[in-house]
């Protein structure tokens, strides 16, 4: 709250202080900024403001001397001085006809419904000759901040403009078209989403041009709701003079040749040189009744998003920007720059940037080509990465690192080998001969006859053996217990189709784990519970029945247990879950209050469906219908796992069902033995985590029969 120490808007919004008001010390310094952090003192909360500078309005002059609306009621809020005298007093019903047009775009975009990947916006006003636009604090970076670090994949691009085709096609279901799609009103989240922002701000400035952003729906029910009447003035601007006394119903709606033309001027002054936002629709000459070649429609924003791939692949926009006027001739005139380099999204840039509207894809067909791209981006590399740490023992500190070993043979102490020389210490000093007397002599012993002794055979010398011998004979032993453990395993465990051939001929399964069919013609016996009854509880029920099995292994979490379903697979499941038989789609449902299990043991074939699980699970599977026709959905964390000669895919989904609430879903696709196993778990969006550990249990105890 300290550095939110500036000038207040609307008696609310708390602009940080600026190095200008903090030098002034009133706090009225240069507030000509694009965009900046505010504090919302009515909600506590941080908020971005965004101000579009209103024209400079110039009011005409009577021949008696008088000022035209000088009386009540004629707008003067916005004429003259006006314009830019710092009142302090927020406008939200705006008598200019002008301001007027802008506020109600910007507020008509405000009104749309929410949506995961697009911005809200909270409050229009206007003040002190600014249109501001409230909006939400996004924890994200532009764009463009990350292209002036270094351009993007090609595969990260497509990601990202997977995402911003997500959020036009919410736009599209209203009538809208966004016309401000560029690096700035893209931001990037830490976890890789893009958020598109910018469709208020770009409203008000198409409408400030002479522009109509607002659909014809969304315009006749803001003409109701808000029924005040714009005033009759003449005004004259820095581009052009408008007049609304016959052309107020219109708000300076270019329908005639002359109007159009000053819009597009004026567009050239607001908007600027962005290669993005000057289609060649936007930027081409009027033709002999006044009007462009090509209405504005959905293709201008798929232009953006090719001009939009083009800068984020090559690190430079396909026109040259040093002049607005010098950008919309060349769109007009040449074709864009080479796209060789853009490597896979070549195909999809080049048709995107196509001068012809009616030759670029639509929005379903782009979808397709974006996924099938991102489908096939590379694992990243992070094999010179990896560091293996050993593991810690009981009693260790685990922040202790493993200390580093001298490289070396191991040496025995206490051993000398052979053909050292010892070391010889230092000389001991020699006591000295003291003198003696003399003594008597001694006799001389007898001399002894030397005894002869048997020889012995000379000992061949004795190899030490070092490290290297010990380390072959470990390994023969691993090699030879390998040996061992595979013949064994050839020879006395079962075969894996043994179990799956006696559950399909009719041995029901039951509730011990590892027990095998009986006579697949002979009835199933029943198991018997724990209180002896045969056949009476749950547990102790038979699969004839069409109870599930339940098992409890020591790994399981609390809560859960192993079921084993008649339809053949085994699945983890909350205890106390019902289930529900299987119904004409082959679906077999586990329900538990708010969340749902849904198992599809093999109802599709890989002979019919294809063998990527990945574009089974994108464009195929039934369950994920509902996401695939909601204009409200997004998805995240689409993966492929092979393991073995299995194949799987995974990923994260979330719509509106029919009822309008937001879902969420956890989603595995297995192929096993040519068929599709499908594990759903369906949410609430509120209770992501209980959905993420009930996958967590039901994906790891799937088997399927």
């Amino acid at each position: 709250m300290d550095e939110y120490a500036g000038r207040v808007l609307a008696e609310r919004y708390r602009l940080p202080l600026w190095p200008s008001d903090a030098d002034s010390g009133d706090g009225a310094g240069d507030d000509d900024f694009a965009e900046c952090p505010a504090f919302d003192t009515y909600s506590g909360q941080e908020v971005l403001v965004r101000q579009v500078p209103l024209p400079e309005v110039v009011e005409a002059e009577f021949v008696d001397g008088g000022r035209f609306g000088e009386g009540e009621g004629s707008g003067a809020g916005y004429g003259g001085a006006g314009a830019r005298r710092t009142t302090g007093v927020a406008d939200r019903s705006p008598r200019d006809p002008a301001v007027r047009r802008a506020w109600e775009a910007a507020t008509a975009a405000a009104g749309l419904p929410d949506h995961p990947l697009l911005e809200q916006v909270f409050d229009v006003f206007a003040q002190d000759g600014s249109l501001w636009i409230v909006g939400e604090r996004v924890a994200a970076r532009p764009l463009a901040a990350l292209l002036a670090a270094q351009p993007l994949s090609p595969h990260r691009a497509a990601e990202i403009a997977a995402d911003v085709l997500t959020a036009l096609r919410a736009l599209q279901a209203h009538g809208w078209i966004h016309r401000n799609i560029t690096d700035r009103t893209v931001l990037i989240c830490d976890d890789g989403r893009a958020i598109l922002t910018g469709l208020a701000l770009g409203a008000a400035q198409e409408a400030l041009c002479g522009y109509e952003p607002v659909p014809q729906e969304a315009e006749a029910e803001a003409a109701e709701a808000l029924e005040v009447a714009a005033p009759r003035a003449v005004v004259l601007t820095k581009d052009s003079a408008r007049t609304s006394s016959s052309a107020a119903t219109a708000y300076g709606r270019p329908t005639a040749g002359l109007a159009a033309e000053r819009a597009r001027q004026a567009r050239l002054n607001v908007v600027g040189p962005v290669t993005e936002r000057w289609a060649p629709e936007q930027a081409g000459p009027l033709d002999e009744e006044g009007r462009p070649a090509a209405p504005v429609g959905p293709a201008t924003d798929l232009w953006a998003i090719g001009a939009l791939l083009f800068r984020s692949v090559l690190g430079r926009p396909p026109y040259p920007e040093e002049s607005a006027v010098e950008l919309a001739r060349l769109v007009c005139a040449q074709p864009p720059g080479s796209a060789e380099e853009c490597g896979a999204l070549r195909p999809v840039v080049e048709s995107l940037l196509s001068q012809d509207p009616a030759e670029r894809p639509d929005f379903e067909e782009l979808r397709g080509r974006l996924r099938t791209l991102i489908r096939t981006a590379p694992e990243p590399d992070v094999g010179s990465r990896l560091v293996t740490m050993p593991a810690l023992g009981r009693g260790t500190d685990p922040r202790r690192l493993p200390i580093l070993r001298r490289r070396g043979e191991l040496v025995r102490r206490g051993r000398l080998k052979k053909g050292r020389t010892q070391r010889v210490g230092p000389p001991q000093a020699r006591p000295v001969d003291r003198p003696q007397a003399p003594s008597a002599p001694r006799p001389p012993k007898p001399l002894r006859e030397p005894v002869p002794r048997p020889s012995r055979p000379a000992r061949a010398p004795r190899q030490a053996r070092g490290p290297r011998h010990l380390g072959r004979l470990l390994l023969g032993l691993i090699l030879l217990l390998l040996v061992g453990a595979v013949a064994f395993a050839m020879l006395f465990m079962p075969k894996s189709g043994e179990g799956s051939e006696s559950g399909r001929d009719g041995a029901a399964p039951t509730g011990t784990s590892g027990a095998t069919g009986a006579d697949p013609g002979a009835s199933p016996a029943p198991s018997t519970g724990q209180d002896g009854d045969n056949g009476g509880g749950q547990d102790g029920s038979s699969a004839g029945t069409g109870q599930p099995q339940s098992t409890t292994p020591a790994d399981l979490a609390e809560g859960f247990q192993v079921r084993n379903d008649p339809a053949g697979f085994q699945v983890a499941v909350r205890e106390g879950w019902q289930r529900r038989a299987a119904n004409e789609r082959g679906q077999v449902r586990y329900l538990g209050g708010d969340y749902e299990l849904v198992i599809v043991p093999g109802r599709d074939t890989t002979g019919r469906f294809g063998t990527d699980p990945m574009a089974y699970q994108q464009n195929k599977e039934a369950e994920l219908a509902p996401y695939r026709s909601s204009n409200w959905s997004s998805s995240s964390g689409l993966r492929r796992i092979d393991v073995g000669q299995t194949a799987m895919a995974e990923g994260t989904f979330t719509w509106r069902d029919r009822s309008g609430r937001e879902v969420y879903v956890r989603n595995l696709a297995m192929i096993h033995n040519g068929r599709y196993h499908l594990v759903l778990v369906i949410g609430p969006d509120d209770g992501r985590h209980e959905v993420d550990r009930l996958y967590e249990q039901a994906t790891n105890a799937y088997r399927p029969g």
